[in-house]
Parts: structure tokens; sequence; C-alpha cells
């Protein structure tokens, strides 16, 4: 019989594909890690993992004991959180959300939350690419598109608004912009097309035909920046741009819409310190839906 130790090993390895990052994540050397794997190893008889010049892949036994490693490691998560948790959950939760939620939304709004539980501690990955849950990199994500995997519990967050912004700078020496047609002689700001994290990113042709796009990036948050220079117009979520006094808002007829989901893998949504996080940012978002829907995008 194996040590069951081991499997936090073995876990991070499938998880990071390296050894020297499941060692950093685990505080301690590589060696120790490659140690670890190959005591599992000579316990089961068989290579759980095969090196490559990209990282360690799984064997058919690796991926055969994984799903077995990942039951234990729940269970024993769970038992820990409920033998020492009663009403006032403490410990951590990593919440993983696009940039511009998590940046320009949730940040702010988070306080109520350790108010109300002062032993939280929340870790945000607000970042311009989806966070997997499945990989553990966080026990919730918030993103654009509504994940398949049957292991996960997900429900729509919220839909949002996204509409047209400039600088008055900008405006002030760009042509005449009264209409729809007018757009294709604007310049415009925009993603990297090849690396976009979402195919929910591509909007700027719902806008303009052919927009001729002087500045790109993958952060929204150096869009805004972008357009607050005067470089051009950008398509911003009104949650974002509404409230930021260097932008305008152009062609309110002019918007489109967008969803969030939020999920979490179906065994952790138990969690009490889980449910805690996940139903304030569910409450959050149902109480700023004139924000989130872009009430002032339209008026």
């Amino acid at each position: 019989m194996f040590d069951w130790n081991d499997l936090r090993f073995f876990l991070e390895l499938q998880r990071s594909g390296r050894l020297l990052t499941a060692a950093r994540r685990l505080n301690t050397t590589h060696a120790t890690v490659a140690r670890h794997i190959e005591a599992i190893e000579k316990s089961l008889g068989t290579a759980l993992f095969v090196q490559h010049a990209q990282g360690y892949e799984m064997t058919p036994a690796g991926e055969a004991l994984l799903k077995h490693a990942e039951a234990m490691e729940n269970v024993a998560l769970l038992a820990q959180e409920e033998i020492t948790q009663s009403t006032a959950p403490l410990g951590k939760i990593r919440v993983g959300v696009t940039e511009g939620l998590g940046i320009k939304f949730l940040a702010s709004r988070m306080i109520g939350l350790f108010e109300r539980y002062p032993g939280l501690e929340v870790e945000l990955v607000a970042v311009p690419r989806f966070v997997s849950i499945l990989n553990r990199e966080a026990e919730i994500s918030i993103h654009l598109e509504r994940p398949a995997a049957d292991m996960l519990v997900t429900r729509k967050l919220t839909d949002y608004r996204l509409a047209l912004y400039a600088s008055q700078r900008y405006l002030d020496k760009a042509p005449p912009l009264q209409s729809r047609e007018d757009l294709g002689r604007h310049a415009w700001i925009g993603y990297v097309d090849d690396l976009l994290f979402s195919q929910e990113l591509m909007f700027l042709n719902s806008f303009c035909r052919s927009p001729r796009v002087v500045f790109h990036s993958t952060s929204v948050i150096a869009q805004q920046e972008a357009a607050r220079s005067g470089l051009g117009i950008a398509v911003l979520p009104c949650y974002m741009a509404s409230t930021d006094p260097d932008l305008v808002p152009l062609l309110p007829d002019e918007s489109i819409e967008r969803s969030y989901w939020i999920s979490t893998r179906r065994e952790l949504h138990k969690s009490v310190r889980l449910r805690v996080v996940w139903d304030y940012v569910v409450g959050l978002c149902e109480a700023e839906q004139g924000l989130l829907r872009g009430q002032s995008c339209r008026t």
C-alpha cells in the first residue's frame, strides 16, 4: 500500500506539469517531489507520468489514479472544514475572474464580505484569460462562456452591456460621429485577435464592418487607458466606462450584451466558506443590475 501523503505530490505534479512548479507550490524541492512520485510508482508497479520537453504527462495508469486521488483530497478538505468551522467560516477561497470584472467591479465591493466574516481570506485572480477550476487554479471561476463539464456546478451570474466610448480629446480631432455609418472613418482600440481567450470578445465587427484598429491589447484595462488618452474608440463594459469622467459615451443606441457565468466543482459546492463567497458575489451582481446591464449606456 502506498503512502497516502504521496498523493499530494502526485496531484500537484499533474496540475502544474513541471517538477519545479510543483515543488514551489508545495514549498519543497523538486528532488522531494520526484522522490514521492517514484515511491508511489514503485508501490503501484507502474509509471504514472511520462516526461516530455514541455513537462510531465500522465500515463493511462496516472489517469486512472487521478479520479481517486481527487476524491480523497475532496473528502479530506470537506472533513477538515466541517470539523474546524461553524457559523463563521474561516480559511482561504481563490476566485478566478476576468480582468475587467475582477479589478473594476468586484475588488472595490468585497469589503462587506470581510465585515461579516473577518476570518475569511479571498485570493482574487483577475487576469485576461480563462482560470481553470478543474486544474485547481481556483475554487470559484467567473468566465464569459458557460462551461460544459459535468463535474461543475454552474449558473449565470449576470448579463452585462458593452458600449462605445472615446475621450473628448479624440472626438475634438476626429471626423464627425453622428451615426453607425460614420464609424468606418474612425480609429479603433481592440483585442489581439490571435490571443483571444474567448470568442465572446470578438465584437468589433458588431459595430463596424471593417474597423481600422490602431491599438491592440489583451487587457481591457489597457484598452480603457488607451481610449482615455485619446487614441480612438473602444468597446468597453458599461460598469467600467460609464463612471469614468475622461470617457464620453457614443451612439447610445449602439450596444451589445454579454454574460458572465460562475462555476465551482460539484463536490466543493457543499463547502461552507465557498458558499459564503459564492452567495456574496451572486447577491452583489443582483444588487448592481443597473450598472452591469448598462442603463446609463442607453440614456
